[in-house]
């Protein structure tokens, strides 16, 4: 129960991260008129060897697709099923609109 508990909290944490990372780019591409500018200003608040657009869309999936493993997993085992099914879902939806954005 407390590996489940401290996987859950992992899991959160990772969320919350790429939620944190989708909220930073809405708040600048909605202060900027050209995609250009807004990717640069965005692309700004990382440090130089993470200033890499498609680099950082890998990364949030990889971390969603973790992240929804996990809850995924938790979801069938443990006593807080639906809201371990629904933050899987979160990350699902988040995933796919990852993934579309590449291409």
């Amino acid at each position: 129960m407390k590996t489940q508990n401290v996987l859950f909290a992992i899991a959160i944490i990772i969320l919350v991260a790429v939620l944190a990372d989708l909220y930073l780019w809405f708040s600048v591409s909605g202060e900027y008129a050209t995609f250009e500018e807004s990717r640069a200003v965005y692309l700004e608040h990382y440090p130089l060897q993470w200033r890499n657009a498609r680099l950082l869309t890998a990364i949030s999936i990889l971390l969603l697709t973790f992240c929804g493993f996990i809850f995924l997993n938790l979801s069938k085992n443990s006593g807080m099923k639906r809201v371990a099914s629904l933050l899987g879902l979160v990350c699902a939806l988040l995933l796919i609109w990852k993934i579309f954005s590449l291409m």
